[in-house]
């Protein structure tokens, strides 16, 4: 048996896709595909965490006639290990995107407020309700377009740490620690923009109300909903920039909402596809009625569905487990 086949046999005895192996050894899957095709060899480097991966000697991989050896793999694939290194310039990234990917969430939900606001003026002034609509939706767009930039420009300079957030790991001396330190530093600071942020998101309805109880209130009412928006943008703003540093110092110490637990594929995926829907209706509902004063009581509600959601989920994993 050559190493090629025996790198293919101990690769799905460990149920992982090429992709899942070169992760772990930090190479393309590409020269994963080679060593199994044959042409081409690991280097010495490689070939010892190939060894301490699946649990065999160097001499099982290397010689074709050893054959008979049985390899002794572990009840459970050996645990990628992040080094200080790693989690130190993980942190550094983390806190420099907060502030950049906060502002395009911020952009997004900021993005319709021209849209409405002109809408509400087109009902009681001489402007035509097209050019109206037009003029909202470039305004709309020049918030997407940069809001979507850097969404992507982060997400890409963060893919190459997926895993802290996807796998379960295990830490080098000092990465706890490091961890430790960058939340206690952080903790005041922390508590006062989730503070502000959360009190804005609540106090963002005010506005509206008000203009409701207004005598004439319809343009009123659209200035409300503007404001609200405006309002729910700062303190999401806030509470996303305060968040992904904290939650980078979670990952690495895979606590909260990165608990080993918490980690599982379909729990994930049911996430992704729950917020992914509730968005779906909220904007289809929005631009159906135009009542952006009533549509807004999706996202407290869905915020409610989310929790129970989550807990009867974890509550089937562990069963399942």
């Amino acid at each position: 048996m050559t190493m090629g086949e025996k790198i293919i046999e101990l690769r799905r005895m460990a149920g992982w896709s090429q992709e899942d192996l070169s992760e772990r050894l930090d190479v393309s899957r590409q020269s994963v595909s080679k060593w199994e095709g044959g042409q081409a060899v690991p280097t010495v480097d490689k070939l010892l965490e190939l060894s301490r991966l699946f649990g065999v000697s160097t001499d099982y991989l290397l010689k074709d006639e050893i054959e008979a050896l049985e390899p002794e793999t572990p009840e459970e694939p050996t645990l990628r290990q992040v080094t200080l290194e790693e989690a130190e310039a993980f942190l550094k990234l983390k806190q420099a995107g907060a502030k950049p990917t906060a502002l395009a969430v911020a952009l997004c939900i900021l993005s319709p407020v021209c849209l409405i606001l002109l809408g509400g003026l087109s009902a009681i002034r001489p402007v035509r309700e097209q050019i109206a609509v037009a003029a909202g939706l470039v305004v709309l767009f020049a918030f997407v377009v940069p809001a979507v930039a850097l969404f992507v420009t982060w997400s890409g300079r963060l893919s190459r740490y997926e895993y802290l957030e996807k796998e379960i790991f295990s830490a080098a001396p000092g990465v706890e620690a490091l961890a430790r330190e960058a939340m206690d530093r952080d903790r005041e600071s922390h508590s006062r923009r989730m503070v502000t942020g959360i009190c804005l998101c609540v106090a963002s309805a005010v506005p509206l109300l008000v203009c409701m109880a207004a005598p004439d209130h319809e343009f009123l009412l659209t200035c409300g909903v503007g404001l609200l928006l405006v309002l729910v943008a700062a303190g999401v703003y806030l509470i996303i920039s305060a968040s992904i540093p904290w939650g980078a110092c979670q990952m690495l110490l895979q606590e909260g909402d990165y608990a080993p637990e918490r980690k599982a594929p379909l729990l994930r995926t049911v996430w992704v596809v729950y917020w992914c829907t509730v968005t779906a209706i909220y904007l289809g509902w929005s631009f159906y009625t135009r009542r952006w004063d009533e549509t807004w009581i999706v996202w407290p509600v869905a915020g409610v569905l989310f929790g129970a959601v989550s807990a009867a989920l974890r509550l089937v994993h562990k069963r399942k487990k």
